[in-house]
């Protein structure tokens, strides 16, 4: 399985297959003075998951840490991607995914990163950045 894209948005949802983003694409959060509290972000995902790895539960978890490496947040989770009826044998089956995140808190100004691990092992790194804004002199 990899991940064909991931990225931050204001908002993403799914609908009938499409992702339909707001605001997409940023990753940088600007802030006049730490700690921050961003009140809403969605992490949109796709992956493409190869014929053996159908049908099969797989550990997903989403981690947001600082540039220490500490956590800010997990998402711990399962996913199975059924195969469908008119996949062929070597097709990986795309599956699109969302989700979101809520009043975050990051307690200073620096890089960040969101993290995409699956069955333990990372698979996908979002870079996000949190910025004081410049005073204008």
């Amino acid at each position: 399985m990899e991940v064909d894209f991931a990225f931050l948005s204001d908002k993403a949802d799914i609908v009938n297959g499409k992702l339909y983003v707001l605001g997409g694409a940023f990753d940088t959060i600007f802030s006049k003075q730490a700690p921050i509290r961003h009140p809403g972000m969605t992490l949109a995902l796709r992956f493409l998951v190869s014929p053996a790895e159908l049908d099969r539960e797989h550990k997903i978890e989403v981690i947001v840490i600082d540039g220490d490496g500490k956590k800010i947040i997990s998402v711990p989770g399962q996913m199975t991607v059924k195969r469908p009826p008119e996949s062929t044998g070597g097709y990986k089956v795309p599956f699109l995914s969302s989700l979101n995140f809520y009043n975050v808190q990051f307690e200073n100004f620096g890089d960040y990163s969101i993290e995409v691990l699956l069955n333990g092992s990372s698979i996908k790194s979002v870079p996000l950045r949190v910025l004081q804004i410049p005073e204008i002199q």
